[in-house]
This record gives structure tokens, C-alpha cells and sequence, in this order.
């Protein structure tokens, strides 16, 4: 069959690279708008309880998550000029197009009781006007510190820290829209600085969202030029051949252009993980490169005739490649089966990917060599290097000779791997792969430093009846919750309409700050008839939201700190609890949503669907050897040696305090279903001399290392050097990855090149060479 692959792609070599032309414009033209995700990337499937939870509270009530927040911490706050300089920036603020609302001192409101009897209250600014004299700001800070009501809320508990909260637009919060806002944002942080000296820090779920985005686009780019450029270099270094290392850069190069087309046809948007799909291609593409124009050069050096060494390197590596390839793609593909959207994108791109640069490999590459000149002696000279050739007769002798050495070996590699594993621990949170010496990082911990916390966390308290939440039993509850919230230190302060009436109160005593606390039913009564209309613009920032339209459904607001998943469950747990205690399970409902449970609620299910693709990669892959190899006892040789790794891996994340979140769990699945493609290239090779040399098991095992070390030798590099790249990563979670995934390979390029010959020869005892024979599939033909 690749025989005849081989001479219609000779045959047809116009035709063929106009085809990939072609495909270059198609897919430069589809994959021109791809544009990056500016969401958080959705782990959950729509079904889940806790995103169904969460997409109903955002229908019922206003949803959180759409506010960028300043804060600014001096002891001089308090003065004319800072005071002006925060008003002047809020005013300009809230002049933006896409920002809905601004929120601070600046316009922040008392509530003041007339003197006339049934007279209602009626709202007046704190600050009014221009700040002119120190006695002004004095009086402007004695005047908020007797509003407990903002305490905790736009400032920090000791009212040093003052904040504001920028409300901006869905279109602004989830598009590049947001790129031009925050700078002009900065523009005014900066001009406040400058103006006062007082520095200014930023915080909020967009404010992440759009270090999420930004730091994507970076990488991506940053990725590509760095991989381009290894591949390029360790071709050279390795082959030592410049045109063999540009036909790799150019089939690297159709082969990303297409990987951004497809994502553009299937409507795929660049995420977290998708960003990680082109530089991957490059690291798997280029061992395509590598086996081919290796056996090119092997069949070209015999014989010196380049159409010949072209056919018969199409149908000595067709069979093995089409098979390793498809092995590869299959391990993304079982990304596809799982319920994340994320993973479903990444998996599907993926596969689809995988699948077209090894058609790409194998047809364009014999089209370019056939119309260049013939290989010059310096263009094959790397096959008989003598450190190569010394390296794989230690393996040879490895294998031949100290096979109990071998089998201790990975024995104790087993050992370490099992004790690792009980050592590892899952963890994950929003800022968990971000260097802690990002601004992003240290900004976000001062803010949990001076407010307790910025992850929303809500808490719904459904009364099952309509105006229910008016009740004088659930108001006493809901007060003495928030009290037991407020000592909680990973949390900030929390709000809800028992704070407003708690303020109506206040007012309706004159405004001393000792009033400030829940109504009786009677006094409620009273104040409710004086109350101002809670819908306008300077109250409505403090009511509207925290009920549904049947005053049915009661909403607690509180922001909990970035916490390591561990924490963060205990920390839930504890408030959960505190609920039980609090409402009777009879009499009402408590739901928790909030960006806080999400995001935990994501990292589970995320590790979880990743161990199952791992398991079903596992699986099909066994399957697959099933089929080939037909036997039990070739199917557990063929998969051992790529387990082991996996497990070594697993042991070192445990043993060294790598924790297990899902960028981490990442690395099994990536690594096990590239790995598997030296065992299959090493089998290949072993049924031939199997078939050519009488049937010798230990011959055909020891020529199979030589014949395919140099090439998995070289592949192994060329993997190595491409996942390392990820180190140059500002994520911590692509730096493990490319860390763990290069380690890995290496380990199991030897892996394949020790244990399993090893294994082979021992079958020696057990099994003839004929029945081996039989039981191998022709996975590659020879003459």
C-alpha cells in the first residue's frame, strides 16, 4: 500500500504542493479572526449544579465579577489635595464609554431625616464640591468614619485603605474592548500618582480576566519563535544539514498556520490550553521530519539514487508513522469525550491537527527532496557519528548483558513512583500558576491584606414565600450570620439588605453610629415609611441586587481570598455549616455560589476528566497493541515501558511538593500518547529483522536498537528541547508542564531503548520467533 502512496506523490508532485498551497491561503484566510478568550476558560458543562446555580443567580440577581477596583492606602488621605485627586480621577472614570457606574468616597451618600413630622429621609452627598481647606477633608473623614455601612466596603476596617469600584460593560468585560480601557484606566492611576505620590493598586475578576488574555496572546507568540528557532538549531546541530532543517521549519510552518485555521472553522477560541496547540504541533511535527529525512539519508547512502531512497522510505515509514501519529491523536482525542468545553476544543483541534501534519510529513517532504540535487556525503555523515554510535552499543550491551540490572532499575523506579504518589496533593486556585512576584499576584494579596478578600462568594437565602425575606425571623438570622461571616479572616466584609435597614435605622436616630444595628419589627415599621426611594442612583449601588423581584430570595455578598484548594474547601465547609446552624433546613433554602465555588468546583472537575482521558488513552492505546500484537503477554511489553515514566513522573511531583492541578495532570495524557510512538517505531523495526534474520528473537531485538536509536535519539532531543521551552513560560502550570513532559520523554525514549529490548530477549524463553512473527501486524513493509 505505501508503496503506491509513494509513487502517486512522485507522480503528482505539482498537484501535491499546489494542494498544500492552497490549504496555506484557506487556512491563513480562516484563521485570521481567531481571537483569544476573554472569559475564564468554561471547565463545567452546562449541566452541572453548581454552574446551573451560578447561571440562575446571575438571572435573578446582579451578577458579580464586572467591577475593577482601586485602592489607594495613606495616613494622608484626608487631605485637600488627595482628596480632590481621587474625585477628579472617579469624575473622569465614569465619562469612559464602557464603564456603567463608578463607586467611592467621591460619591458615596448619607441618609438625613427632616425636622417635619412624616418628612422622608432624603440622601446628601459626603463630599460635595471642591475640597478647599483642611477642616473640609476633616470634617469629610469624620463624617464617613460614623458610616459604618461603607466601613469594610469602600475602605479597609481601620480606614486607611480607601477603594473604588469601576462597574464596567459585559461587551467592555468579556472583549478586546478591555485592552483600550484598562490602558486609559492606567493613564488615570497614573496621573493620580503623580499628582499626590500615593501609589495606586488594581484588583477584580476583569482585571484577571484581562492579565489571562494578555498573557496568552504573549505566550503564544513567544512559544512559536522559540520553538521555530530550537527546531531549527537542533536540526542543524543533529543533522547538519540547513536545508533539511528548513524543510522542517516549513512543514512547521504550514502545519501552525492550519492548527490557527481550524480552530477558525471550527469557531475555537484561543484559551489557556488551546494557546498550547501550536507550539505542540512543532514538537511533534518536527520527529516526523526527523525519521523521515533520517531513513531518506540511511536509503540514499546504500544505493545513491534519490527516487529510489524516496520510495522506499514512503513504504518503510508510511505504515509505522500513519500508526504513531494516529496513536498520538488518539491520546488528544479522548479530550473530546470529556464534558469541558475547554478540553473538547483542545482535544478536537488537536486530533484533527496531528492527523493532517502527518499527511503533510509524508507527502510534502518527498516532493521537496525530489526536486532538489542529491544529498552531498556531508548531508548523511551524521548517520556514522561516533559518540551516537558509541552511545548505542552501551545500550546494545545494556540490554544484551545486565538485563537483572534493568529489571532492579525499574523496579526501583516503581518503588519511587508509588511511595511519590502518596506524597502528591491537589490543589488549584485562580492565581495558582502565576509567578507570586506578578504585580497580578501582589497587587490581588494587597487587597486580601487590607479587605479580607476579592473571589465573590454568595450566599442565597430563598424564604419559599413571596416577601418572605421581610420577615423579622429571617432578618435576625441573616444579622446574626453576618456577624459570624465578618469573623471569619479569609473573608471580607459581608453586605446585604439587613446592612440598609441596619443604616435606616441610623439615620432615623439621628445618625449617631452607636444606632447602627437591625430594627425590631416595630421600628422597621416606623422607618420604613420614611425611607427614600432605594432605587436611585446614589442608593441603588447598596440595595439593588440583593433581592429578587418576589422578595423571595434574600442574596449575602462577600469576597473570600485566593486560597489553595484545600483551604478553600475547609473555609466553604466551615460557612456551609455555619448556614445549617443558622436556617433551619425546614423553614428555608441556602444556595453558595459565587466566581469562589466555580473556580473550585472547575479544578475538580477538570482533574477528574483528565484522569479519565489519561485512563481511556491507556485503554484505547491497549486496545490498539491488543490488535496488533494478539497476544496478552506482547501487549504488557508494548505498554510497561511507557507506563513507567508516567509513574516516575508521578513520583517526582510527590516527592518534590509539585501538587496535582489541572495544568499538571496535563502532562500524563501529552506524554504517554507521544511516548508511545518510539515503542511502535522500535516494534516496526524489530518485526523486520524478526522476519529477515530467521526468526532470532535476542538478534532481532539488539539490530532494532541500532537501527532505530539514532532516530529516537534525535526525536527525543528535539521533544525535550520543545517542552523545555515552555520554562520560558510566566504560568507556572506550562512551566511544570514543559518541565515534567520533557523529563518524561527522555525517560522513556531510554525506557524504550533498555527495558524493552530487554523484555524481547527475556520473551526468548516463552515464545518462538516464528509465533512472534505471526502475531506482529505488518506495521512496516521491507523488501
Amino acid at each position: 500500500m505505501w508503496e503506491r502512496v509513494g509513487h502517486f506523490i512522485l507522480k503528482n508532485r505539482k498537484g501535491v504542493l499546489l494542494f498544500w498551497i492552497l490549504y496555506v491561503l484557506f487556512m491563513g484566510f480562516s484563521g485570521r479572526n481567531v481571537d483569544i478568550s476573554y472569559h475564564f476558560a468554561k471547565m463545567l458543562p452546562a449541566n452541572d449544579s453548581v454552574f446551573t446555580t451560578y447561571n440562575r443567580f446571575q438571572e435573578e440577581f446582579a451578577g458579580s465579577g464586572s467591577s475593577i477596583v482601586l485602592g489607594a492606602k495613606d495616613d494622608s488621605f484626608f487631605t485637600p489635595s488627595v482628596l480632590n485627586a481621587w474625585k477628579d480621577m472617579a469624575e473622569r472614570l465614569e465619562k469612559e464609554k464602557e464603564v456603567i457606574g463608578v463607586l467611592s468616597l467621591h460619591n458615596a451618600v448619607d441618609m438625613v431625616l427632616g425636622d417635619q413630622e412624616g418628612e422622608r429621609m432624603k440622601s446628601v452627598p459626603i463630599m460635595s464640591g471642591e475640597v478647599d481647606s483642611p477642616q473640609k477633608a476633616f470634617n469629610i473623614r469624620d463624617h464617613y468614619d460614623a458610616l459604618p455601612i461603607y466601613h469594610g466596603l469602600l475602605s479597609s476596617r481601620d480606614n486607611k485603605t480607601h477603594l473604588m469600584a469601576i462597574s464596567i460593560t459585559e461587551k467592555a468585560n468579556y472583549s478586546e474592548i478591555i485592552y483600550d480601557l484598562f490602558d486609559r484606566i492606567h493613564v488615570e492611576t497614573k496621573r493620580f500618582e503623580r499628582r499626590t505620590g500615593i501609589p495606586i493598586e488594581v484588583s477584580g475578576l476583569p482585571y484577571l480576566r484581562l492579565n489571562n488574555a494578555r498573557s496568552i496572546k504573549g505566550e503564544i507568540n513567544l512559544f512559536m519563535f522559540l520553538t521555530a528557532l530550537g527546531t531549527v538549531l537542533i536540526m542543524l546541530i543533529l543533522l547538519r544539514s540547513m536545508r533539511a532543517a528548513l524543510i522542517a521549519l516549513v512543514v512547521v510552518a504550514v502545519g501552525v498556520i492550519g492548527s490557527f485555521g481550524i480552530m477558525g472553522l471550527l469557531g475555537f477560541k484561543i484559551t489557556l490550553f488551546s494557546a498550547l496547540l501550536p507550539p505542540l504541533l512543532i514538537v511533534i511535527v518536527v520527529p516526523n521530519c526527523i525519521f523521515f529525512i533520517n531513513k531518506y539519508h540511511q536509503e540514499y547512502a546504500r544505493d545513491k539514487k534519490v527516487n529510489e531512497a524516496l520510495l522506499h522510505t514512503v513504504k518503510k515509514i508510511g505504515g509505522v508513522a500513519f500508526l504513531t501519529n494516529t496513536t498520538t491523536a488518539l491520546g488528544f482525542a479522548t479530550f473530546a469525550l470529556t464534558s469541558s468545553d475547554a478540553l473538547v476544543h483542545f482535544g478536537v483541534a488537536a486530533t484533527i491537527n496531528i492527523l493532517v501534519v502527518f499527511v503533510l510529513s509524508l507527502s510534502i517532504i518527498p516532493v521537496i527532496y525530489s526536486w532538489l540535487s542529491e544529498p552531498k556525503k556531508r548531508h548523511y555523515n551524521h548517520l556514522n557519528q561516533k559518540w551516537i554510535t558509541k552511545w548505542i552499543e552501551w545500550l546494545v550491551r545494556i540490554s544484551e548483558s545486565h538485563r537483572k540490572k534493568v529489571y532492579l532499575g525499574s523496579l526501583v523506579v516503581c518503588i519511587f513512583g508509588v511511595v511519590g504518589m502518596t506524597l502528591m496533593e491537589t490543589t488549584g486556585n485562580l492565581t495558582t500558576d502565576i509567578n507570586p512576584n506578578d504585580p497580578l499576584v501582589t497587587q490581588m494579596r494587597f487587597f486580601e491584606e487590607e479587605m479580607g478578600g476579592v473571589i465573590p462568594l454568595e450566599i442565597i437565602i430563598n424564604s419559599r414565600s413571596e416577601n418572605g425575606i421581610e420577615k423579622s425571623k429571617l432578618l435576625r438570622r441573616v444579622d446574626y450570620f453576618q456577624s459570624s461571616l465578618d469573623t471569619f479572616s479569609q473573608l471580607s466584609r459581608s453586605l446585604s439588605l439587613v446592612d440598609m435597614l441596619k443604616f435606616g435605622r441610623q439615620t432615623y436616630y439621628g445618625g449617631d453610629p452607636l444606632f447602627y444595628a437591625l430594627p425590631n419589627s416595630q421600628e422597621r415599621t416606623l422607618i420604613a415609611s420614611s425611607m427614600p426611594d432605594l432605587k436611585t442612583k446614589d442608593l441603588g449601588v447598596l440595595t439593588k441586587g440583593f433581592s429578587d423581584n418576589k422578595n423571595q430570595k434574600l442574596r449575602i455578598s462577600v469576597q473570600a481570598k485566593d486560597l489553595p484548594r484545600p483551604e478553600m474547601i475547609n473555609l466553604v465547609r466551615n460557612v456551609q455549616n455555619l448556614a445549617d446552624s443558622t436556617f433551619s433546613k425546614k423553614d428555608y433554602d441556602v444556595e453558595f455560589t459565587g466566581a469562589s465555588l466555580i473556580f473550585l468546583r472547575s479544578t475538580k472537575f477538570l482533574i477528574n476528566n483528565l484522569v479519565l482521558s489519561l485512563l481511556l488513552a491507556i485503554a484505547i492505546i491497549s486496545l490498539i497493541m491488543a490488535f496488533l500484537f494478539k497476544t496478552p503477554r506482547m501487549v504488557v511489553v508494548a505498554i510497561i515501558p511507557n507506563l513507567l515514566p508516567l509513574l516516575m513522573t508521578a513520583g517526582l511531583m510527590g516527592w518534590f511538593g509539585i501538587p496535582v492541578k489541572p495544568s499538571t495532570v496535563l502532562i500524563f495524557s501529552i506524554s504517554f500518547g507521544i511516548s508511545i510512538d518510539d515503542t511502535l517505531h522500535y516494534l516496526a523495526r524489530y518485526r523486520q529483522e524478526l522476519i529477515g534474520n530467521g526468526h532470532n528473537i535476542s538478534l532481532a531485538a539488539i539490530t532494532a536498537i541500532r537501527e532505530t536509536g539514532i532516530s529516537m535519539f534525535y526525536t527525543s532531543i528535539v521533544l525535550f528541547s520543545g517542552f523545555f521551552i515552555f520554562l520560558a513560560s510566566d504560568f507556572g502550570g506550562t512551566q511544570a508542564l514543559g518541565l515534567l513532559v520533557s523529563i518524561t520523554l527522555v525517560f522513556a525514549m531510554f525506557s524504550n531503548l533498555i527495558l524493552l529490548p530487554s523484555l524481547l530477549i527475556s520473551l526468548d524463553k516463552v515464545m518462538t520467533g516464528s509465533e512472534m512473527e505471526n502475531i506482529l501486524i505488518d506495521l512496516a513493509e521491507d523488501e
